[in-house]
């Protein structure tokens, strides 16, 4: 399920949805909600004990869903603009979809080797799309605005390559360059771990390595280089001097092959941050903060609603101050704790690994559950459904990782289904 999940996330492009779920009609979002009922299906009909020992990202994330609804039901109680109460429907569609998604990552994966196969189709799945965004670079064709599925509108039939500095900015199947080099770099660390210590086929994982970096700087996106730095310097906080100037010598061969084959990239991405101060990306970005204050003042605890801050108000760019307007500090305490508790289990499980793979493999999801708290602090993450569909992805993932190297250390099975065989199974015992 995970499997279809990313595929529909990644294949699909961003712009194509159910025209009737407006802006939660993305097929990956409707499949995300199914897997919440599916989810709270198996555990009302299980009459055993399914794990044993705490879960606290899962009970963060429930916690969170339970007080985003509560933030819904306080807005929709309050007098509320025409143009926000479906933005405010949808909003809370795809936070339930969402939480499912990590809720099924962290409780559905049933050995070590399912997780590995998950993280490594992922990897496979980024890698697939870094290749079209350099597609789309050298060829200066979008290709995704001549796809057509029945059954979803196309908002991409208008769209085109977006271009800084006259240079093509690729976006993949992403609605935007900065989704998608969000996107990459947040899967980036898990590229990296696949690259350096795969128990196989490394050569695979050099050649998606490679072609996720270099998409990653040809995205020419400010918020992607930040969020690359931050995965990679987490990552890299765990390695050998050797293997950090081992790092350091790709940066500069990545570095070395764009001056040479895309003469102005290294200069534009430099002048992203020596020019910062006449930025006007960046003007709005500090703007916005005066503007925030006003709107928290209003309803401080519980905000005004999950998406029903509009761009018709002013336009962020920052998925923190955005939550903190609409969810309160209840909303945007819980998001916070969410991501505290992915990292923490994660950085565990590093520590319970009996591998070296294992190890790299749980310091990776640290770093990539970082560069995607790190991209919320520059994009509106939530607007975006490849952004937080891979951001709770990999916030499930991390949730799994603990649990799955403790039952490989006790040498126990990391569920109690009543065949072992998955989650599936365990859902069809459950029915009889």
């Amino acid at each position: 399920m995970l499997t279809v999940y990313v595929v529909l996330l990644l294949a699909i492009p961003s712009a194509m949805r159910l025209a009737p779920l407006g802006s939660a009609g993305a097929p990956s979002t409707v499949m995300a909600i199914g897997a919440l009922f599916w989810w709270v299906w198996f555990h009302l009909h299980r009459n055993w004990r399914l794990f044993d020992g705490f879960q606290p990202v899962k009970m963060a994330i429930l916690a969170w869903l339970i007080s985003m609804f509560v933030v819904y039901a306080h807005a929709m109680s309050s007098p509320m603009s025409g143009d926000e109460i479906s933005p405010a429907d949808n909003g809370m569609l795809k936070l339930v979809g969402l939480s499912g998604i990590a809720l099924i990552a962290n409780d559905g994966i049933v050995s070590l080797e399912r997780h590995r196969t998950v993280i490594r189709r992922l990897v496979i799945g980024v890698g697939l799309v870094a290749i079209l965004g350099l597609l789309q670079y050298s060829t200066k064709q979008l290709f995704i605005d001549r796809i057509q599925i029945p059954g979803l509108t196309s908002g991409a039939s208008g769209l085109t390559l977006a271009e800084r500095s006259g240079l093509t900015r690729p976006s993949g199947t992403s609605t935007h360059p900065i989704e998608y080099g969000v996107v990459l770099t947040m899967v980036l660390p898990l590229c990296v771990a696949y690259a350096m210590h795969a128990p196989r086929r490394r050569w695979l994982y050099r050649v998606v390595l490679g072609a996720v970096a270099l998409a990653v700087v040809l995205s020419i996106s400010r918020s992607a280089l930040l969020c690359a730095a931050v995965g990679l310097i987490v990552l890299g906080s765990s390695w050998s001097a050797a293997a950090r100037l081992k790092a350091l010598a790709f940066a500069g061969a990545t570095a070395v092959v764009v001056y040479l084959s895309s003469p102005g990239v290294l200069g534009t991405l430099t002048n992203l941050f020596t020019g910062a101060s006449d930025d006007p990306s960046i003007a709005s970005r500090t703007g916005s903060f005066d503007v925030a204050g006003q709107f928290i003042s209003r309803s401080p605890w519980l905000g005004r609603g999950f998406g029903t801050f509009l761009p018709k108000y002013w336009i962020l760019d920052n998925g923190y101050l955005g939550l903190l307007i609409e969810g309160g500090v209840l909303g945007f305490g819980g998001l916070l704790i969410v991501i505290g508790s992915a990292i923490w289990v994660a950085r565990q499980a590093r520590k319970a690994a009996r591998s070296d793979f294992d190890r790299e493999l749980s310091q990776a999801l640290v770093a990539s559950v970082a560069a995607g708290a790190c991209g919320l602090a520059f994009f509106d993450t939530f607007a975006f459904p490849q952004s937080a569909g891979t951001f709770f992805l990999l916030i499930g993932l991390a949730g799994a990782s603990l649990r799955l190297q403790l039952a490989d250390r006790s040498g126990t099975s990391a569920t109690s289904f009543d065949d072992q065989a998955g989650f599936l199974p365990g859902i069809k015992a459950a029915r009889r």
